[in-house]
């Protein structure tokens, strides 16, 4: 029997989503082999690279025999200049010029000693390599015994079931099938007898390079932690050369409101992260491990890229040491998904990409941190995402953070391109611009790489020379060190989402993504635009998008006569997403008036001032209070101004509708007519 998971079910994708993909598959470059796969139905083209085969060898094959075989063959122009993926046992091996790499995989893939062999295909900035085996979902009204029939019919295995995951299923073809798992994929699609299926892809993913110029110092700063001067990112005090004062995410101000809660979770979705850092001491919990299954996240040897990203989001801070996360007090929750081969490229699969975002949503992060792009597309990772996005957190759920990539191409890749569930985010320069690859101080003159960006770039954060947590030899001292990329820059958001979630763990993703895009300083052209989104991430400001207390008042009343007592109505409504807590009404009673009564009663400050204190005003909470006051003899012929005026223990983004007043006239004559009173303007 096949176990259906608790939590499955499958969410549909919306239709301007679907067109999104339509349009992507139309501009990719047809592929001369006829090679594709499957992903929302359409058939996505895959292009050859001409230099480039990746070789699964047997595991009792010595490495000589493997050199013969190969230079036997011919096709391979040398075997010792190949590259080991740390997934998928593959061997990315380099091609003779003008060798043909189809030809060579059968050629390959025909010999004894060589399990698996694989053309390899260029995908934007990424490079697939297929595997033997395949993602598949069934239809759900198939019964395990149909399932089980279409497998044998194809001379198909089951695998595993993919863990964590929404009824997905690993196959591979049994041997002898003369069918690859890419075309069986193809297959089971074109049945139709799947939600869907894929290849289960081996992806390499260049990186920028690992570390930053080292930036030159304009001033000193003396911040608490030992290294805090060195983190523009959180505080811009120009302290490097080039940089614009304030061009940062306002965290200073932020933490003047929260440092963050224990209770919330940051899943960093990456390489491992080093627990035994410093800066971690007592943050990472048990993690998981996509690529083995088991809860080992530590980092191999010099992967840097997950122990960088977790220091961002939420390293220990205000200690007197190193340097200060976004989220202080939340905790990380290490998802090991990839690894790092020789040459520097991030390696994973499809299979432990989607796994590792399912593990995550299942296990209770707040927040799931995705400094990576697949470029390719995948319904599996795409299921995940989606599932992550809307039952995640107890059905609230989770908010999904991922960078826009290096390239500096006008064009946000998968899965940040999937607006509807993700957050995108890229890389913003310390003089408040899209981070481009210019020689300039603003740029810290690296010219190597530049943020994409796109109709679906959310957002824009520091993502240059970003002083952090590191391991191996991409540090400058063994623990710290600069690094850039939009990698550096989504944490930043997603340690920002931390202080959201610590103020209200129970906004949705949609509110969350409201206050970060309402918050963010726009910069550029005016209003969202391509190259930075809605603007530079703001954390005040986006904690401020999250309150909005309103008052108004009336009596009702244009012209009163000495001696009356006018009754103000005082309304007052938290229209914020967020409850405020020490909520207070202040009034200050008119000249030429004394206080007669308040419903509930207003305590007296003197002076002539009243307060009423309202606690914790809920979110979307309303309500109503009664003023009263008498007019004296001295009120004839005077302006009666009623101030009243509404705060909170929180701040504000518009605080504009924070106070009122009712205007009145006091009658010089005890014997005015209603007609006067009526055309008066006050």
């Amino acid at each position: 029997m096949l176990r259906l998971f608790p939590y499955a079910r499958w969410l549909g994708v919306s239709a301007g989503f679907l067109l999104l993909i339509l349009v992507h598959a139309s501009l990719l470059a047809q592929s001369s082999t006829g090679r594709y796969y499957y992903y929302q139905g359409t058939r996505i083209p895959l292009n050859v690279n001409p230099r480039l085969i990746a070789v699964r060898f047997d595991a009792n094959t010595t490495r000589d025999a493997k050199r013969n075989l190969v230079n036997r063959l011919g096709d391979v122009e040398n075997f010792d200049s190949g590259v080991v993926s740390p997934v998928g046992d593959l061997v990315f091996l380099p091609l003779r010029v003008g060798r043909d790499a189809l030809a060579a995989e059968a050629r390959l893939k025909a010999n004894a000693g060589v399990q698996f062999a694989s053309a390899v295909y260029d995908f934007g900035s990424a490079q697939l390599a297929e595997t033997d085996e395949f993602l598949v979902r069934f239809k759900a009204n198939l019964l395990d015994a149909q399932i089980a029939a279409l497998n044998q019919a194809h001379n198909v295995s089951v695998v595993r079931e993919q863990p964590f995951s929404d009824r997905v299923l690993v196959l591979k073809p049994n041997g002898g099938n003369p069918r690859s798992a890419r075309e069986l994929a193809n297959a089971y699609v074109e049945e139709g007898i799947v939600d869907f299926a894929e290849p289960n892809f081996v992806i390499r993913v260049a990186e920028p390079p690992v570390s930053a110029i080292q930036p030159q110092l304009a001033i000193e700063t003396t911040p608490n932690d030992v290294d805090f001067a060195k983190q523009w990112g959180l505080q811009n005090t120009r302290q490097f050369q080039g940089a614009q004062l304030g061009a940062d995410i306002k965290a200073a101000d932020a933490w003047n409101v929260t440092q963050g809660a224990t209770a919330i979770k940051i899943a960093v979705i990456d390489e491992g992260v080093t627990a035994s850092h410093t800066e971690f001491a007592g943050k990472v919990l048990t993690g998981y491990n996509a690529l083995n299954g088991s809860s080992n996240t530590a980092p191999k040897a010099n992967d840097y890229h997950g122990t960088a990203v977790a220091g961002v989001a939420a390293a220990n801070s205000n200690n007197s040491s190193g340097i200060a996360g976004v989220c202080w007090f939340c905790q990380i929750l290490p998802v090991k998904v990839a690894e790092r081969d020789s040459q520097g490229n991030w390696t994973a699969t499809s299979a432990s990409l989607s796994s590792g975002i399912d593990w995550s949503w299942q296990h209770g992060a707040d927040v799931l941190n995705n400094s990576w792009t697949m470029t390719a597309f995948s319904d599996s990772v795409l299921t995940a995402i989606v599932n992550a996005r809307t039952v995640g957190r107890n059905n609230k759920g989770s908010t999904i953070i991922f960078a826009t990539g290096n390239e500096n191409k006008n064009v946000v890749p998968f899965p940040a391109s999937l607006n509807s569930y993700v957050v995108a985010v890229g890389a913003s320069n310390w003089c408040d611009a899209r981070k481009t690859p210019s020689n300039d101080l603003c740029n810290n003159r690296e010219t190597t790489w530049g943020s994409n960006y796109g109709s679906a770039l959310d957002l824009v954060a520091p993502g240059l020379a970003i002083f952090t947590t590191c391991n191996g030899n991409a540090c400058t001292n063994g623990t710290y060190g600069y690094l850039s990329g939009t990698s550096l820059a989504a944490p930043f958001v997603s340690g920002t989402v931390g202080l959201l979630y610590s103020l209200n763990p129970n906004l949705t993703p949609n509110q969350v993504q409201q206050a970060l895009q309402t918050g963010a300083k726009d910069i550029g052209v005016a209003g969202k635009d391509t190259e930075t989104g809605y603007g530079r991430l703001d954390a005040f400001r986006a904690i401020a998008a999250l309150y909005n207390l309103k008052i108004s008042v009336t009596d009702n009343r244009t012209l009163v006569r000495p001696g009356e007592t006018l009754s103000y109505t005082i309304s007052y409504a938290n229209n914020g997403m967020t409850a405020v807590g020490t909520t207070k009404i202040n009034v200050t009673v008119p000249a030429n008036t004394t206080y007669v009564s308040s419903t509930p009663s207003f305590a007296s400050l003197g002076g002539g001032k009243y307060q009423l204190n309202l606690g914790t005003l809920s979110s979307n909470a309303t309500g109503a209070a009664t003023f009263r006051i008498k007019v004296q003899p001295s009120a004839a012929g005077q302006a009666i101004l009623f101030n009243a005026s509404i705060s909170g223990a929180f701040p504000e983004l518009n605080s504009s509708d924070n106070s009122a007043t009712d205007k009145s006239v006091g009658a010089v004559s005890q014997f005015y007519l209603p007609l006067i009173e009526r055309d008066l303007t006050p």
